[in-house]
């Protein structure tokens, strides 16, 4: 890995990112995954591809709207709204039903928000992907990849020439060749 070090006042930003991320994701968050080492993982990754300190706060809370009772509201008083517009560009609405649905809308308005929350979710689906053969039904299986696929041609025009994405096409396809053996 080849970590690169940050200035202390960043390091400042970045700590209290992560600390907003475990106080509020402890009192109140609802998933399985390990959200606050994905969550940092995240964001560690983006910044040693060279990206900002906004990119790495978004990594550090995009989950927080989706998996516990934060509010676009919250994050917005102590990270700005541009951060908490973000955020809310990335988390899905547990309203629609549909999943594919659900996840197209959500792109949807993440292709809208812009580059930095493609680059985002892109190194956000590359981290979950790693989970996908650990799902049993082979069915689910190939609806996560097709997510990915999905999300590879939306974004491909805003940040096809990015690392990230690059990082996500190869997985993508470790995936696919991954489950197309398995099927035979």
């Amino acid at each position: 890995m080849n970590m690169r070090f940050i200035k202390p006042e960043d390091g400042h930003r970045l700590s209290k990112a992560i600390s907003f991320l475990v106080s509020h994701y402890m009192q109140t968050g609802n998933n399985p995954k390990p959200v606050v080492y994905h969550s940092l993982t995240l964001a560690f990754y983006l910044l040693d591809l060279g990206y900002g300190l906004d990119i790495a706060e978004t990594a550090i809370l995009h989950d927080l709207i989706e998996d516990s009772d934060t509010t676009k509201e919250d994050i917005s008083v102590v990270f700005g709204e541009r951060i908490a517009a973000r955020v809310e560009a990335l988390s899905f609405k547990v309203a629609i039903e549909d999943k594919e649905a659900r996840y197209k809308e959500m792109f949807d308005r993440i292709k809208a928000d812009g580059r930095e929350a493609l680059i985002v979710k892109c190194a956000d689906i590359c981290s979950n992907s790693l989970y996908i053969r650990l799902v049993e039904d082979l069915e689910k299986q190939q609806f996560l990849i097709d997510k990915l696929n999905y999300f590879l041609a939306i974004s491909k025009e805003l940040i096809g020439a990015e690392k990230v994405w690059s990082d996500l096409l190869c997985r993508g396809q470790e995936e696919s060749e991954r489950l197309k053996s398995s099927r035979l």
